[in-house]
Parts: C-alpha cells; structure tokens; sequence
C-alpha cells in the first residue's frame, strides 16, 4: 500500500517534535553535569570518571518535572535519591536532593537552586502510584499548564506530556509537584518560579 508523501503539517510536526527531544536531552545533560554524574537514564546508574571506572555511589532514581504556565513562563523541578553505600575510602549515606531551575532555549541550566533533604523526609511524588494515563484530562480547562515529567530508574525511563490534568489522580500529583515547587521557589531566588508559583 502506497501511502503517498506525508503532509506538509505532518512534516512540521515531526520537525517540532524532534526539536522537543533534542531540547529535554539538553536539559537532562546539563542537570546532569550540575550535579556532577555522568548521565540520568534508565539501568545501574554508578557514578563512573571518563575512563569508566567506578569512582562513587549509585543513583536509586530521579523524577525530572518542566512546568510551563501561559503568559508566566516555565522552570523545572528535580528530586534525586542517591543510594548508601561504602567504595574505596568513601563512605556515602542515603542522600535525596530536589531542587528548581531554569533553562535557555537550548536547554542550558540558567538559575539553579538545590536543596538537600533529611534522612527522614518522604518524597511523596516518588511514593504516587496510581496514574490514569489514558484520562489525565476529560474536559477543558482554561490555565494553560503544562508538565513533561521524566523518570529515570533502574529498570524504567519514562517520560509523560500533560496539558491541564484534572483526573483525580492526576490532582494528587499536581498538588504535590505545586507544594514542592512553591516551597522550593520561595527559598531559590529565582524570580520567574516565584511568579509561576505564586
């Protein structure tokens, strides 16, 4: 069956969404470096130097959030569990860092601000399991919210657009991201979260 040439939208559609990838590639690389690990993707992820040898702990996951609010603008939020463990001399205890940033067109880390957690604070988007991934949104709703969220574990790497979700699950979610992204931006400084935020 000849399915003929594709369509002038078509081709602008993927053209935007190859730019789309390569952007949260951008921005997963540069989070990456600022945290000075080697890369957040599914699998064992073992802190490695430019040889390859191991040098330092282990990554048990990390949930990477971009919001974006019409006529306000967009920054991202970002929780990462590093797991216990002793390697040569070094000795690391469980650590979980969130944090807020921005980012240029190019996905380039602009405002940064990180927030290493107690031992005993739950991440509560980490522990949410329930999802309606085929309802996030029955209706129309007008605030003009967006999220892409990105998981990275040892056996997952997951990546999630929503446009306005009001199911109920997703609402738990929400409320969570919103409460940790108003407290984080009320202590980073960075203006525009603060606005977003608000």
């Amino acid at each position: 069956m000849d399915i003929g040439k594709p369509s002038r939208s078509y081709r602008m559609h993927q053209a935007q969404e190859l730019l789309k990838h390569k952007f949260h590639q951008n921005v997963v690389k540069s989070l990456a470096s600022k945290l000075g690990i080697p890369h957040l993707r599914s699998g064992n992820a073992t802190i490695r130097d430019n040889r390859g040898w191991r040098i330092d702990e282990s990554i048990e996951y990390c949930w990477l959030i971009g919001i974006s609010k019409s006529f306000v603008g967009w920054c991202w939020l970002y929780s990462i569990k590093f797991n216990q463990n002793s390697f040569r001399k070094k000795s690391n205890p469980d650590e979980l860092i969130q944090g807020i940033f921005t980012v240029d067109k190019e996905g380039k880390i602009g405002e940064f601000y990180q927030k290493h957690r107690p031992q005993d604070y739950v991440d509560k988007i980490r522990r949410l399991t329930s999802y309606d991934l085929f309802d996030a949104n029955r209706g129309l709703t007008l605030d003009g919210i967006g999220y892409e969220y990105f998981v990275f574990a040892p056996n997952a790497e997951i990546k999630i657009s929503l446009n306005n979700p009001n199911s109920e699950n997703w609402k738990v979610w929400e409320n969570e991201v919103w409460r940790v992204g108003r407290e984080l931006s009320l202590n980073s400084g960075i203006q525009v979260s603060k606005e977003l935020f608000a």
